[in-house]
């Protein structure tokens, strides 16, 4: 299983989603927008051009601008607890 996060710094659902994956001890890429080119442009591209975070990638599967619940959810489908 390959997670990738794509957000922002000091962005409340990014903070919570990266605590919660490293509470969990998964490995995870966490891409910043702000900072990383090719994730603001790949960002551009899953939203028709405009700048959402975060949105969460797990294997082949994008989940974009997921809620809290949603997150937990995917979480939970995955069978991960922080």
């Amino acid at each position: 299983m390959k997670i990738t996060l794509y957000g922002k710094k000091g962005h409340a659902y990014t903070v919570a989603f990266k605590n919660f994956l490293r509470m969990a001890e998964v490995p995870f890429d966490y891409r910043d927008i702000s900072e990383d080119l090719e994730a603001k442009s790949h960002t551009l591209e899953i939203y028709d051009g405009l700048l959402k975070v975060p949105t969460l990638i797990v294997d082949d599967e994008i989940h974009k601008t997921p809620s809290t619940d949603s997150f937990n959810k995917i979480m939970q489908n995955l069978k991960l607890r922080g």
